[in-house]
């Protein structure tokens, strides 16, 4: 980007997790870096999404999500960072400085960046039906200069969704794409939209960048994530399927 438009940096580091830059500052989304018994996936390296990290956007309480050890981890090297969560979860983060508990419609500056809140609609256990969970699950749209990055935490698609998204202007979809299906239900595994289902809500809502996630990192839940190409077939949005831990900077 040039001309005095911020440069935003995306890097992905495998499952939900993102690691956004500009202007010197360096906010994560659900970054899951601990280890796990069934983890497909490196870890990321500490330094990269330990050091001098601002803030860290967590969408829901899933492990995946919300990695209580390795948020113990950034507050040693990262003292400073605000962790922002959804209110109904901030019990579970345990006793860190900086936590802010927020919810669906509420707007805030994090790291001077513009955050806004949306809802999701996800399930803790699969037995108790997907809904938005009053709040427990939400997504988070970034305004970076004039370029808005919406990632969607778990969620399946719904009228409130599109509806909730309409008119934000979203240039960048960064949505999950594993799907749902009665065996993995039958596992306890909620799930999420599919490939046609993300490319179908980044099309209704105007992204011209769709980033799939959430599709190589748990074992019995992953998708060839070419699906998604398949679904776009040359239309927009323009599918990018990022490398795990190499920063990609936006075009403006």
């Amino acid at each position: 980007m040039s001309g005095g438009v911020p440069e935003l940096q995306v890097t992905w580091l495998g499952q939900a997790g993102f690691l956004l830059e500009a202007n010197g500052a360096r906010m994560l989304i659900d970054p899951w870096v601990s280890a796990s018994e069934g983890r497909l996936i490196a870890s990321p390296p500490l330094e990269l999404v330990a050091d001098r990290i601002d803030a860290v956007l967590v969408t829901h309480e899933h492990g995946d999500h919300l990695d209580h050890e390795f948020l113990h981890a950034l507050v040693q090297r990262s003292p400073d960072a605000a962790i922002v969560v959804p209110t109904p979860i901030v019990d579970q983060v345990g006793e860190l400085e900086h936590v802010r508990g927020v919810g669906p419609g509420e707007r805030l500056a994090v790291a001077g960046w513009d955050v806004e809140v949306v809802p999701a609609w996800h399930a803790v256990e699969v037995e108790n039906g997907y809904d938005d969970g009053d709040g427990r699950f939400v997504g988070y749209l970034v305004r970076v200069g004039s370029t808005t990055v919406y990632h969607a935490g778990d969620t399946i698609a719904t009228d409130e969704l599109l509806t909730t998204l309409a008119g934000k202007a979203v240039d960048v979809a960064l949505l999950p794409v594993n799907g749902r299906d009665f065996f993995r239900e039958r596992e306890g595994l909620a799930g999420n939209l599919d490939a046609r289902e993300a490319v179908l809500v980044a099309r209704r809502i105007g992204a011209s960048i769709l980033v799939p996630y959430h599709w190589d990192a748990w074992r019995g839940n992953t998708v060839p994530p070419g699906r998604v190409a398949d679904e776009a077939a040359g239309e927009t949005p323009h599918v990018l399927c990022l490398a795990r831990f190499v920063p990609f900077r936006l075009p403006a």
